[in-house]
C-alpha cells in the first residue's frame, strides 16, 4: 500500500483552547500589548482607565503603523509584522490572545488606509464559535485596545504599569503622566555589545529569580554566568536583548530561553565578559582555578590580590555561628598559615600564643588561592602538640586525643605547646615551644560531646581565673547541637554557663567556691522579685529548713 506525503497542520480544535494559552494576568496582558505597540513602530503608548463595575476598563493606544486587516487580529498564529521584525524577534502572532476570554474592543487604522475599523470581541468569540462584526471608524493612524479587568483598583494598575514600563524602550503615559523608565544595565561596571544586544557585568550576589534578561521591557530570569570572588562581591552578567535573531524565547509567554546554539553562544559571551570585567579592575580576588580559566580563554590577569584573613580560633557552637572572622590583611610573606583543628584545640592554641609575636602573624588558609606564587611560598604553623607534665608522667595532647589518656581534670606541673614552622609540602623542621597553662581533650577528638566528656589539663596561675576558664569552655565546648531538641538556644547556653562556672571554681579554687557559684546563679534568677530598699538573708544546712529573713536596708548602706 502506498501512502501520500503529509504536512504538519494546526487542528481546527486548537482555537477552542485559546483561552488556556496565557494565564490572562494583568502583567501578561500589559506586556503583550506593549510589545505589539513597540513592534508597530510606536513613538508613544498611552494608557487610560476608568471604573467599570468592580474593576477597570483599560484602554491602551499607540501611534504605530496600525493594522490593515482586522481578520489578522483574531487569526491565531498569524503575524503581519515586517520582515525585519519577524526575523529579529520571532513574533508568534499570539500576543492579543492574552485577552482571550475577555470582552475586548479593538480599533485601528494604517497610515495608508482612508478609514479605520473597529471590532468588539465578546468573551466567547475568541474561540471562533461566533462571528465578529467589523465597522468603519474615523481615527488617527495607530491601534487602540480596550478591555475589562475585574477586581482591580487604579493603584494596582499603576503598579503593574510602572513595572511593565520600567525597561520598555518606548515612552508610556498613564492618565496623562509619563511613567519613569531606566536602562536595564544601569549600574553595570562593564558593558559589551554582542550580536545586536548588550551584556552588562555587575557586582553583587545574583539572587535567583531576580530578572537578569530584558526583552524590550519584558524581564525574566535565566542562568547566565556568574563569577565568584573570595571575600569580595561576585561578578555576574545581565543581558539587554536588542536585534539578536539567534536568541529565541519559548513561546508564547517568553519566560525562558530556547536552549539553542544562540543561547549557548550567549552563555559563553557572558562568561568572557565577566572575565574581561575582572581584567579591567585594578585588583581581583579570583580563585586560582578561575585565574587559570581566564588565561585559557585568552584573558591575561595578574595574580589575585595577596590578602588573607587573620587567624581566629574556631568556636564549638557552629549552630549559630561559623566562628569569628578575622580581619583581612595584606600578605607580606612574613605570615604563617594555620592548619585547621577542632574548636577546643584551637582555643587552647590561641591562649598559649597570646602575647607572642607569632600570634599576630597567623592567617587563615584558603586552598582556593593555592597555585598563586604569593600563597604557595607562605610557611605553615604545623603539627601543634601540647606536652602535659604531671607527677605520673608526660602526656602528649594533639587535636584528636591525649596519649596516654589524662584524668578528667588534671592539675599539671607544666604544659608546653610544641610546633614547627615549615615550608608547605615539607616536614621535619626544628620544633619550637611556648609555655601554656591549659589544654582540652575529648575521647573521640570532637568537642560536640560538651562538658560531660571534656578533659581539662591546667596549670594554676593568677592568669587562669575562673571567669577566663568559663569563657574558654564556652568557646571550646558549648554547642546547641548537643541537645538541640531539648530547649531554646538561650536556655541551653545559660545551663551550660552555670555548669561551666561550677567546674571552674571547683578546680581552680575549691569546692566551697563552686557551691557558692551555684547559689549565686540560682539567686540571680529570682533577684527581680526583691523590691528596692529590701535585704534578704538566707541560711540553711543540708537537710534543714530554709531560713529566709527579709529586712529594710539601713540608710546609707
Amino acid at each position: 500500500m502506498k501512502f501520500d506525503p503529509i504536512r504538519a497542520t494546526v487542528s481546527d480544535q486548537t482555537i477552542t483552547k485559546v483561552t488556556r494559552l496565557f494565564n490572562g494576568t494583568l502583567k501578561d496582558v500589559l506586556n503583550e500589548l506593549l510589545q505589539n505597540a513597540r513592534r508597530a513602530g510606536a513613538n508613544l503608548v498611552t494608557v487610560g482607565a476608568r471604573p467599570d463595575g468592580n474593576g477597570l476598563r483599560i484602554t491602551i493606544e499607540d501611534d504605530g503603523c496600525g493594522i490593515d486587516d482586522p481578520a489578522r487580529v483574531v487569526a491565531l498564529g498569524a503575524s503581519s509584522w515586517s520582515e525585519s521584525v519577524a526575523r529579529g524577534e520571532d513574533p508568534a502572532g499570539m500576543g492579543v490572545f492574552s485577552l482571550a476570554g475577555r470582552h475586548t474592543t479593538i480599533e485601528s487604522r494604517s497610515a495608508s488606509a482612508p478609514t479605520g475599523w473597529k471590532i468588539a470581541i465578546s468573551a466567547t468569540a475568541w474561540t471562533g464559535e461566533e462571528e465578529i462584526a467589523v465597522e468603519a471608524v474615523e481615527r488617527e493612524p495607530g491601534t487602540a485596545v480596550s478591555f475589562l479587568i475585574a477586581e482591580i483598583h487604579e493603584e494596582g494598575l499603576a503598579r503593574e504599569l510602572r513595572n511593565a514600563a520600567e525597561f520598555f524602550p518606548v515612552p508610556v503615559t498613564f492618565n496623562g503622566a509619563v511613567l519613569p523608565r531606566k536602562d536595564f544595565l544601569a549600574g553595570a561596571v562593564h558593558v559589551e555589545d554582542w550580536q545586536g544586544s548588550r551584556i552588562g557585568i555587575f557586582k553583587g550576589r545574583p539572587y535567583q529569580q531576580t530578572p537578569n534578561v530584558n526583552f524590550h521591557g519584558v524581564t525574566l530570569y535565566s542562568k547566565l554566568f556568574h563569577l565568584p570572588q573570595i571575600d569580595r562581591e561576585e561578578i555576574h552578567a545581565r543581558i539587554d536583548i536588542g536585534h539578536s535573531p539567534a536568541l529565541q524565547l519559548v513561546l508564547p509567554a517568553r519566560k525562558e530561553f530556547v536552549e539553542n546554539d544562540g543561547y549557548r553562544a550567549l552563555l559563553k559571551a557572558a562568561e568572557l565578559a565577566c572575565y574581561r570585567a575582572v581584567a579591567a579592575q585594578t585588583t581581583h580576588s579570583l580563585s586560582f582555578e578561575h585565574f587559570c580559566k581566564a588565561r585559557a580563554l585568552g584573558i591575561a590577569l595578574d595574580e589575585a590580590e595577596a590578602i588573607l584573613r587573620e587567624w581566629e580560633p574556631d568556636i564549638a557552637d557552629n549552630d549559630t555561628s561559623s566562628g569569628p572572622l578575622g580581619e583581612r590583611r595584606p600578605i607580606t610573606g612574613d605570615e604563617f598559615l594555620m592548619e585547621p583543628h577542632e574548636a577546643h584545640f584551637e582555643q587552647a592554641i590561641a591562649r598559649a600564643l597570646a602575647g607572642h609575636a607569632i600570634r599576630s602573624n597567623l592567617v587563615e588558609p584558603n586552598e582556593q588561592f593555592a597555585g598563586y606564587q604569593w600563597y604557595d611560598t607562605l610557611r605553615l604553623f604545623a603539627d601543634p602538640i601540647f606536652i602535659v607534665a604531671t607527677e605520673q608522667g608526660t602526656h602528649r595532647v594533639d587535636g584528636l586525643a591525649a596519649e596516654p589518656p589524662l584524668p578528667t581534670t588534671t592539675e599539671a606541673d607544666r604544659i608546653t605547646l610544641e610546633y614547627e614552622i615549615t615550608e608547605q609540602g615539607t616536614t621535619g623542621a626544628p620544633r619550637e615551644n611556648i609555655v601554656a597553662d591549659i589544654v582540652f581533650a575529648f575521647p573521640d577528638g570532637c568537642c560536640s560531646d560538651g562538658l560531660d566528656d571534656v578533659t581539662i589539663a591546667f596549670v594554676k596561675s593568677d592568669k587562669l581565673t575562673p571567669d577566663s576558664l568559663v569563657d574558654l569552655l564556652d568557646n571550646a565546648c558549648f554547642s546547641a547541637w548537643n541537645d538541640s531538641d531539648a530547649d531554646s538556644w538561650d536556655t541551653q547556653h545559660d545551663r551550660f554557663l552555670r555548669d561551666a562556672r561550677e567546674i571552674a571554681y571547683r578546680i581552680l579554687i575549691d569546692e566551697n567556691a563552686a557551691i557558692a557559684s551555684q547559689f549565686r546563679d540560682a539567686v540571680a534568677r529570682i533577684m527581680w522579685v526583691l523590691p528596692k530598699g529590701k535585704r534578704v538573708a538566707i541560711s540553711f544546712t543540708h537537710g534543714s529548713a530554709i531560713d529566709v529573713v527579709v529586712s529594710n536596708e539601713e540608710a546609707g548602706e
